[in-house]
């Protein structure tokens, strides 16, 4: 059940995409919103200022280091202040604070108590990268411990739910989180084995739970290469929603993301949540 949402908002395009999808997401479960702004203690240290001041030939670090500290703060606000503005304007409960720390890690601290943290994909500089999955984005969707919902650069409503299916026990959690999500929005929903040897056993599996939440669902299994498979269905069905589990049958959890997973954040054509 979702009652509680995070949304990290930098001001970027991305984030306020993302929280456009919390806004909507809140009023379907009628759940309250948090909003947070991270000043990285990065661009607050030493090094970084000195090195900035010595490029510039600039007095000394120290006579800028509490106007940048001030400059960043008053971008907070005002990203902030956007995202306070489109709560109120839908009239959804919200909270929102500032804090300062490593983005990634103080994203991850928050969210422990969130049943959902909504993240654009780009961030800040996300158009640099044509879409793909910076650094920061990557390391909340790998360390954090509720779900992730990955948003796309144009917001779309979500009717069509694909789940990416493997018998994983991180799929079997994107199963039972797409499932509350079919249960509350009342979209279609579609489930996709990719394989050959097993995946009737797998099909069952899922059928199997979702019979029990009656659930009318429609089931596909494909063979080929978990990423390319998943992407072409997505884009052949025109999903808005791809929903699978962040790691597969790996046990390399801590290092890096699922290869599939993260080729799939970074090719989807529709957010892509990633489920524990």
């Amino acid at each position: 059940m979702i009652k509680q949402i995070l949304v990290p908002t930098d001001g970027s395009t991305y984030a306020s995409i993302g929280v456009a999808y919390c806004v909507e997401l809140a009023k379907r479960h009628e759940a309250s919103l948090i909003g947070l702004h991270v000043i990285d203690i990065k661009l607050l240290e030493g090094p970084f200022l000195r090195d900035i001041s010595a490029s510039l030939g600039t007095a000394p670090y120290v006579n800028y280091q509490n106007n940048i500290s001030l400059l960043l703060e008053e971008r907070g606000k005002a990203a902030l202040g956007a995202f306070r503005e489109r709560c109120e304007k839908a009239e959804v409960p919200f909270e929102s604070h500032q804090v300062i720390g490593a983005v990634s890690h103080a994203i991850v601290e928050e969210s422990r108590l969130a049943d959902l943290l909504i993240m654009g994909r780009g961030g800040e500089h996300g158009e640099w990268f044509n879409g793909l999955l910076g650094s920061t984005t990557e390391a909340v969707a790998r360390h954090a411990q509720c779900p992730v919902l990955l948003t796309e650069r144009e917001r779309a409503r979500i009717q069509r739910v694909l789940v990416a299916y493997d018998g994983s026990e991180h799929a079997q959690g994107a199963l039972q989180f797409a499932t509350s999500i079919g249960e509350a929005w009342g979209v279609s929903f579609e489930v996709l084995m990719v394989g050959k040897d097993g995946c009737e056993a797998i099909t069952d599996e899922a059928r199997s739970y979702l019979e029990a939440h009656r659930m009318e669902v429609e089931y596909a299994t494909r063979e080929g290469d978990p990423r390319d498979v998943i992407l072409d269905f997505a884009k052949e069905r025109e999903t808005d929603l791809i929903v699978m589990g962040a790691y597969g049958h790996s046990r390399v959890r801590e290092l890096i993301l699922g290869s599939t997973t993260q080729y799939v954040i970074n090719h989807a054509p529709c957010p892509v949540l990633l489920a524990r």
